[in-house]
C-alpha cells in the first residue's frame, strides 16, 4: 500500500500491487503444476519398469523349468498389447555343466527404447 502523506489513511491497494501479487501467485502455481507433471512421468516410468521386472521373472521361470537350447531367440508378450518384447541369448558355459542365459525385456517409452536385463546361469 502506498502512503503519500502522514495523515492520509490507507484506503486500498494500487493496481500495480495487485498485479505483482497475481504474478507471484501465478509463478508459484506454475512451478507446483510442473512438479506434478514430472511426478506423473516418473510414476509411469516406474510402472513400466515394474511390469518389465515381472515379465522378466516370469520368462526366467519358464526357461528354468524347461530345457533351453543354445542360441538367440526373440518374442513378444501378447498380454501387454505387444508393447513388451524379450531377447534371449543362451551360451554353454566354459565348464560345460551349465548354460549362461542373458534375458532382456524391451519396450518403448515416449519414443525411446528401454530395457531391463539379467544374466544368470541355469
Amino acid at each position: 500500500m502506498l502512503l503519500t502523506g502522514k495523515r492520509q489513511k490507507c484506503e486500498g491497494f494500487l493496481l500495480l500491487e495487485i498485479m505483482i501479487s497475481v504474478l507471484i501467485l501465478s509463478i508459484g502455481v506454475v512451478s507446483v503444476l510442473s512438479s506434478f507433471a514430472g511426478l506423473i512421468r516418473a510414476t509411469e516410468l516406474s510402472k513400466s519398469y515394474f511390469k518389465a521386472g515381472l515379465l522378466l521373472e516370469e520368462k526366467l521361470l519358464e526357461f528354468y523349468n524347461s530345457d533351453i537350447e543354445e542360441g538367440i531367440s526373440r518374442g513378444e508378450f501378447s498380454d501387454f498389447d505387444n508393447r513388451f518384447s524379450w531377447d534371449l541369448d543362451v551360451v554353454k558355459s566354459e565348464d560345460g555343466f551349465c548354460k549362461e542365459v542373458s534375458l532382456k525385456v524391451l519396450w518403448r517409452e515416449k519414443d525411446k527404447e528401454k530395457d531391463l536385463s539379467v544374466l544368470t546361469y541355469i
